[in-house]
Formats: C-alpha cells, structure tokens, sequence
C-alpha cells in the first residue's frame, strides 16, 4: 500500500487535541485485512490516536454511512461525546453522533 502524505492541517489538530487529552478516535472504510498497513502508513505520516476503527472485511454495505454512522454511535454509548466529525466524504458525516462536521475537499474519489 502506497505511503499517503497527511493533510497538515488535519494531523495539527490531531495532535493539539491529544496533547489536551482528547481522545482521537479514526475511522475507516478500509477493510480490517489492510489494519497493519494502515497503522503503519499513519505512524509514518505522525499520528496516534486513540483507537482505530476499521471495516470488517465480510461487511457490505450500499453506503459508508451504514458502517461509519453506527460505529459513532458505539463510541456515544461508551461515554464519548463526539465533538468533532472530520471526513472527506458526505457518508462520513452523515449519520449524526457528532457535535459538529467539517467536510474536506476531495476532487479525486467519491465514496457513496
């Protein structure tokens, strides 16, 4: 798997939101079976967080929304409040579970 550059703006808030305790929480449509190239690439690019949540590899769905939008909601219901939803994608902020959303600009795919 190719290495991804981070976007610097996003891996700044990562990091200023650790140092103040918040607990970062990242979450993915890639498929459990790419964990350890994932973890590696962000690693690389500076991140840490508090928990990564990825795909399970036999799940399908239509839309990522399916996924992601219940996977907020698990962390809700483990005490977490998500203050801030960051996606490149509408489906990952639609759904709700999250205080506020800010949608990045991204002019090369689309995930339904």
């Amino acid at each position: 798997m190719a290495r991804a550059e981070p976007i610097k703006p996003v891996l700044a808030l990562v990091r200023l939101a650790r140092e103040r305790g918040v607990a970062v929480f990242l979450l993915t449509g890639r498929p459990e079976r790419l964990r350890a190239a994932t973890e590696a690439n962000l690693r690389a690019a500076g991140y840490e967080w508090t928990g990564l949540l990825l795909k399970p590899d036999n799940l399908r769905t239509k839309s990522a929304v399916e996924f992601k939008a219940p996977e907020r909601k698990k962390l809700q219901d483990q005490g977490y409040t998500i203050i801030v939803n960051i996606g490149d994608q509408m489906s990952d902020l639609d759904g709700g579970v999250a205080e506020r959303t800010y949608k990045l600009p991204n002019p090369f795919y689309f995930v339904p």
